[in-house]
């Protein structure tokens, strides 16, 4: 195993134990969650490990490369990795109790719109399509990184819908003017 992978490797095993410690911390009663919410949650994550598997079997055939040579693209890759991580805990640290994995709106809740939410309203999920982006470009391979993102950028879609309700229900107008204001997931874009 070379150096580069080892460190994919290492990166990978401590975003996945900061995902399960998230999800642990942040865990809510199972009664307050709504079907759809454990729908979209459960999609969420089947889509994204299941992507990354197609993709990373795709990647070997290497049928469009990226016209990258390895060594700038796996550090391009990695510093695009390390910044995406870094969006979604910002974005998980400024929600601070408000943040879970599933989707609630608490009595308290309170509409953050600093941070990196002034930029965009679904800034974590912002960070994993960077970093999601970033394995993709790692491999190598267009069709890889557009297998691995696509579908993760649809799953995305679904359950920030389901997102956006519930805010727009809880906070209205406010939730309103903030739409107006700030892109859903990628700045200037979308």
């Amino acid at each position: 195993m070379t150096w580069v992978r080892i460190i994919w490797l290492v990166f990978c095993l401590l975003w996945i134990a900061a995902e399960i410690s998230l999800a642990r911390r942040t865990r809510l009663n199972s009664q307050s969650e709504s079907e759809n919410e454990v729908r979209s949650q459960w999609l969420l994550w089947i889509t994204v490990v299941v992507s990354l598997m197609i993709a990373v079997i795709f990647k070997n055939f290497a049928w469009i490369p990226i016209p990258i040579q390895y060594l700038p693209r796996q550090l391009v890759a990695l510093l695009l990795f390390v910044a995406g991580l870094y969006v979604r805990y910002s974005a998980v640290g400024r929600l601070g109790r408000f943040f879970t994995t599933h989707l609630s709106i608490q009595v308290t809740h309170e509409l953050i719109i600093d941070g990196p939410y002034r930029w965009v309203r679904h800034p974590a999920y912002t960070g994993l399509l960077i970093a999601l982006v970033a394995a993709g470009l790692a491999m190598g391979d267009l069709l890889a990184l557009l297998l691995l993102t696509v579908p993760s950028f649809f799953a995305f879609k679904f359950r920030i819908d389901i997102e956006e309700k519930m805010l727009n229900k809880k906070f209205g107008t406010s939730y309103q003017n903030y739409r107006k204001t700030t892109a859903m997931l990628i700045p200037w874009l979308f």
